[in-house]
């Protein structure tokens, strides 16, 4: 990888990291992803943007250029999707651990809430890793320098979704109990 790619490369796990600090680090965007219509609109981003993938795939035997686009678009859905499944799941998580836990107690309830009470989160965030990987892997053949910006951006993406997917615990196992169980059930 050239010097020229690591800048977009670096630029798009930074955008997507700040709209993910962003979502999940205001109180009233995460008590609004806590609510059913939040947990729709983390539904309905994911499903779009795994449908764009299925669209892009089809687009490419038409024009590959424009199956790149869709891909990174479907990319950025999905994230935004799972960034708001995540932002409610720590809602969750937050209320159920109590005021003085531990960070230990704090993450173990929302690894929980992430895996049980809020689903998109992973889904969410593993279609956004297929689509920008994908669009990552094809845009890197190219020799057109817009698609090759693209895809270094895409490779940002992959970055943040395997950042995302590791704080939510994704990379855990048994990552939580019984009594974590128990407390996240009562606070949903």
């Amino acid at each position: 990888m050239s010097a020229g790619s690591w800048l977009p490369t670096v630029g798009g796990v930074l955008a997507l990291a700040v709209v993910a600090a962003v979502v999940v680090g205001s109180p009233t965007r995460r008590s609004w992803a806590r609510t059913p219509r939040g947990r729709s609109w983390a539904r309905y981003l994911g499903a779009l943007g795994a449908v764009l993938v299925a669209l892009a795939a089809g687009s490419f035997s038409v024009w590959p250029p424009a199956g790149i686009y869709v891909l990174a678009v479907a990319g950025v859905l999905a994230f935004l999707g799972g960034v708001l499944a995540a932002a409610g799941a720590l809602a969750v998580a937050l209320a159920a651990a109590g005021e003085g836990a531990t960070l230990a107690a704090r993450l173990r309830a929302f690894w929980y809430a992430a895996a049980v009470r809020f689903r998109a989160t992973r889904s969410a965030f593993g279609v956004a890793l297929l689509a920008f990987g994908v669009a990552a892997i094809v845009a890197g053949v190219t020799v057109d320098p817009v698609l090759r910006a693209v895809g270094a951006l895409s490779l940002g993406g992959v970055v943040a979704c395997l950042l995302a997917l590791a704080a939510a615990g994704v990379f855990v196992p048994g990552g939580y109990d019984e009594s974590v169980a128990e407390s996240v059930r009562a606070a949903s």
